[in-house]
Parts: structure tokens; C-alpha cells; sequence
């Protein structure tokens, strides 16, 4: 029988928890891991880890893709946003650059800014663009577009 240090009511192993986990939500690696450490210990939490990625059930590629998804054509948040969000969770930058650059590109983060030019009074628009976290350019564009 194996011993966790660090048993917990989450879950008789550390293997049957992630499986818990992911089937309510995603997780990147790092907050996969992170959860897992709470309750086990660091090394059957990265054995989880490996055998989940190897196993093709885990995978930070895929999971940027939904990030990207979620935050950008869903929540309609800017690039920088997007970006943010990634790094929040603990993904690599070398991992999503490309992605985020291939799905957000500056032509569609200027259609989703101007579906969001009538949220705000004409006044308040700009700062509202930035704190979505669009790219100054992109909100110069659309507001010189607008007038």
C-alpha cells in the first residue's frame, strides 16, 4: 500500500484527486501541480503530473487554446489582457506567444473592440478599451476609425 504524507478527505491518492479535479474545470500544469501539493506531497504530486501529460490528459498547448478562446471571443478582452491571464496561470510565455499571436491578431482585436465602442459614453470609451487590456495602438485605431 502506498503512504502520502500528506493524505487528505480530497482523495484516497493523489492520482484519483486530479482526476476530480479535471473533470470540473481545465488547469495548466502549474495549477494542477499546486492543487496537488496542497495535499500530497511534492513527489507523487509530480508522478500525477508526468503520467497525466504522457497520457495525453494534460496538456498546456490545449489548455492555452481555451484560455485564448474564453478570454479573448468570449469574455471580448484585449491582447494584453489574454496575455496576462495566461501568465496568471502559470503558463510560459514560449508556449503561448505563438498561439496568442496566431488567434489574436491585430484585425480581429480591433472587430472586438468595436463591438465594445457602445458600452461606454464616447468620453469614457478609451479607458475603458485599456482596462480591457487592448494594445494602445489598436484603441487609437478604432477610436480615429469611430470619429
Amino acid at each position: 500500500m502506498k503512504d502520502y504524507s500528506r493524505r487528505s478527505k480530497k482523495g484516497s491518492d493523489p492520482s484519483t484527486y486530479a482526476f476530480r479535479l479535471l473533470s470540473r474545470k481545465d488547469y495548466s500544469e502549474f495549477e494542477l501541480r499546486h492543487k496537488l501539493e496542497e495535499h500530497f506531497d511534492k513527489e507523487s504530486a509530480g508522478k500525477v503530473i508526468a503520467n497525466l501529460i504522457e497520457r495525453g490528459l494534460l496538456s498546456d498547448e490545449r489548455y492555452v487554446e481555451r484560455v485564448i478562446q474564453k478570454y479573448a471571443f468570449e469574455k471580448k478582452y484585449g491582447f494584453l489582457k489574454v496575455e496576462a491571464e495566461l501568465y496568471k496561470k502559470g503558463i510560459y510565455k514560449d508556449i503561448f506567444r505563438q498561439k496568442l499571436s496566431e488567434l489574436v491578431t491585430p484585425e480581429i482585436e480591433r472587430e472586438i473592440a468595436l463591438k465594445l465602442l457602445s458600452k461606454k459614453p464616447k468620453d469614457k470609451i478609451r479607458a475603458y478599451l485599456l482596462s480591457r487590456g487592448f494594445r494602445p495602438h489598436i484603441v487609437q485605431e478604432v477610436l480615429a476609425d469611430k470619429n
